[in-house]
């Protein structure tokens, strides 16, 4: 260790520095997340939910819960049906294979692992391979061609670690926007208020007629008591004579 000719040894070469773990889910893990509801973890069937998260639902499943106001607290996020979007996404016509949907552009299998696209404006399901094999240009959607922008799209099947960095800003945006909520709501309100009233030609003609009737109910009071009292004065006319002589 020195005087000797040779070197000495420093701190980075006597102890090895421990290698980063990489976490690599399973193909099994990935597949149920593109098999199961991630709500009920029953079998999915159509029609079929997405959330912002990119987790997919047996739809009709969310909408009960979210009736029933049943929603567990690690799924806040679909508490209202505006948070979770119906899919358009083709099924598998082998029903005997584990992997139930495919893409319709270039018919790779959903299998959590490759990378699936849902469109929050359409709700097209299609593969990122799919999408740019077809080389599209502009932001329409390759399944209808409906316009979408870039925030409508949700990337399917997250991992554990894609969906709690996803979670930390859906909530984000959500608290935002019940923040500005009663801001908007009293300035519709302001806006509301400012407008003047109008009234239908329909309402005026109604307010016309019960005038009218009023007017002649007064006359016809009039012409009754005449009936009885002699110094009643009344304006001749045919309306009047029509009611004194019993003429219809």
């Amino acid at each position: 260790m020195g005087n000797d000719g040779g070197s000495i040894p420093g701190k980075a070469e006597l102890v090895r520095p421990k290698k980063k773990e990489v976490r690599v889910e399973s193909e099994l893990v990935a597949k149920f997340r593109a098999r199961y509801c991630a709500l009920t973890k029953e079998r999915l069937r159509k029609p079929i939910a997405a959330c912002r998260l990119g987790y997919l639902y047996n739809y009709e499943n969310v909408l009960q819960q979210i009736v029933d106001k049943n929603i567990p607290a690690e799924f806040k996020h679909i508490s209202k049906l505006k948070y979770i979007k119906k899919l358009n996404i083709l099924e598998n016509p082998d029903q005997s294979d584990d992997l139930p949907f495919l893409c319709p552009i270039s018919g790779q299998q959903l299998n959590g692992k490759s990378k699936f696209l849902a469109l929050w404006s359409c709700g097209c399901v299609f593969s990122e391979k799919g999408m740019k094999d077809m080389k599209i240009k502009q932001k329409t959607c390759p399944v209808c061609e409906k316009k979408y922008e870039i925030g409508d799209i949700v990337e399917l099947c997250p991992t554990n670690e894609e969906a709690e960095l996803r979670r930390a800003e859906l909530f984000k945006k959500l608290e935002s926007e019940v923040q500005a909520e009663p801001q908007i709501k009293k300035k519709v309100c302001k806006e509301e208020s400012k407008k003047p009233i109008v009234v239908s030609n329909k309402l005026q003609q109604i307010q016309g007629e019960a005038k009218k009737t009023d007017c002649n109910l007064q006359t016809f009071n009039l012409v009754y008591n005449s009936l009885f009292h002699d110094k009643t004065v009344l304006e001749d006319n045919l309306f009047v004579r029509n009611v004194r002589y019993g003429i219809r």
